[in-house]
C-alpha cells in the first residue's frame, strides 16, 4: 500500500491523499461510513474509497483500476 500511494502521489501530485486504515484498531472508529459498509457488505478487504466514496471492495489494490476511476472522477496524471 505505501509504495502504490508513493506512485499515486507521485503521477497525481495534491489531487490525490492515500491512507491506510487498521479496520482491526481503533481509528475505525473516525469513519463511520466504512464500518457501516463493512457491516454491511462483510469483510470483504482491501476497501478503495476515493472521495470519501467507497468504489469496490477486493482482495487486492490494482494500479490500472485504481487510475480509470480516478480518471472517471476528472483527474489527470501531471
Amino acid at each position: 500500500m505505501k509504495v502504490l500511494g508513493e506512485i499515486l502521489k507521485r503521477d497525481y501530485g495534491d489531487q490525490v491523499e492515500t491512507k491506510y486504515i487498521d479496520v482491526i484498531d481503533d481509528e475505525l472508529d473516525d469513519y463511520p461510513e466504512i464500518e457501516d459498509y463493512l457491516k454491511r457488505a462483510g469483510m470483504q478487504l482491501p476497501l478503495l474509497v476515493i472521495n470519501g466514496k467507497i468504489i469496490r471492495p477486493g482482495t487486492g489494490l490494482n494500479y490500472m483500476e485504481i487510475v480509470e476511476e480516478l480518471e472517471r472522477m476528472g483527474m489527470v496524471k501531471k
